[in-house]
């Protein structure tokens, strides 16, 4: 196991997990509505850029059926949309963007994961997919991009690219 990918399976742990428990604990009080942050797909955002397309959907991947065997989603509902943002800001990473043109990219990601995740979660629930999108993919997108530059700050240094 060469040193690139065991430092990225210890960040994904230790971020990863700690995404997962703060979803869990801090997320319920800080839910507006019903719009709540995403941070577990922060983190596989921010993992993914790090770390590259492979890494980062596999990341999703593994981050999603984790959060969804924690929760009381149906197991793989989450996993789907988060390996499949984590692969386009993997992808995204090879560009090299830095600044207000990276979050737009990350504004694009959380957009699809959302859109992706309750198109799945329309055939569950009973309400029409117009109106989760207005009442519930734009809300979560706005929220989540705000945890992703407050994350993002915190976490900068230890997710450098030339780390």
């Amino acid at each position: 196991m060469n040193q690139e990918l065991r430092y990225a399976l210890i960040m994904a742990t230790l971020y990863g997990m700690g995404a997962i428990i703060l979803q869990s604990l801090l997320v319920p009080f800080i839910e507006i509505s019903v719009s709540r942050p995403d941070l577990v797909l922060v983190m596989v955002l921010l993992l993914a850029r790090r770390f590259g397309s492979a890494s980062g959907s596999t990341i999703g991947f593994v981050l999603g059926i984790i959060q969804d065997a924690v929760t009381a989603m149906p197991i793989g509902m989450s996993a789907l949309p988060k390996a499949i943002a984590g692969y386009g800001a993997g992808k995204m990473s090879l560009f090299k963007f830095e600044g207000p043109f990276a979050y737009l990219w990350y504004i694009l990601f959380i957009f699809v994961h959302e859109f992706i995740y309750y198109w799945l979660m329309h055939f569950k629930l009973d309400a029409g997919f117009p109106f989760l999108v207005y009442s519930r993919v734009f809300p979560n997108t706005i929220y989540t991009s705000v945890m992703l530059w407050i994350v993002h700050f915190f976490t900068a240094r230890s997710l450098a690219r030339d780390a």
